[in-house]
């Protein structure tokens, strides 16, 4: 067994699982890390993506919406400022829908 600790983020974000383009990337049938079982989002359809520690933007998830995805990376960015360069591995950012 391999342990290996890691950096994570979670964003709210109910204004995405109102989106359209969000909502048709959410159920377009490609696999995700999601509880989500498919046609309208609720609060139990987080959905984790990974962000390259780079925070260039590229990664396997940035084949969503391309606002959203610019959202989250800029998140990151402030997030972890700087010293992202220093993460090895990439940041998991768990999306959820609650609203509060």
């Amino acid at each position: 067994m391999e342990v290996f600790k890691g950096v994570s983020l979670r964003i709210n974000a109910p204004q995405f699982y109102k989106d359209p383009q969000f909502v048709a990337w959410l159920n377009n049938g490609n696999q995700k890390f999601s509880w989500h079982r498919g046609g309208s989002p609720d609060e139990w359809s987080d959905v984790a993506v990974l962000v390259d520690p780079s925070l260039t933007g590229e990664g396997v998830d940035s084949d969503m919406p391309q606002h959203i995805w610019d959202a989250i990376v800029q998140a990151c960015r402030k997030a972890y400022g700087p010293v992202a360069h220093e993460v090895r591995e990439h940041i998991v950012v768990r999306l959820t829908n609650v609203e509060v």
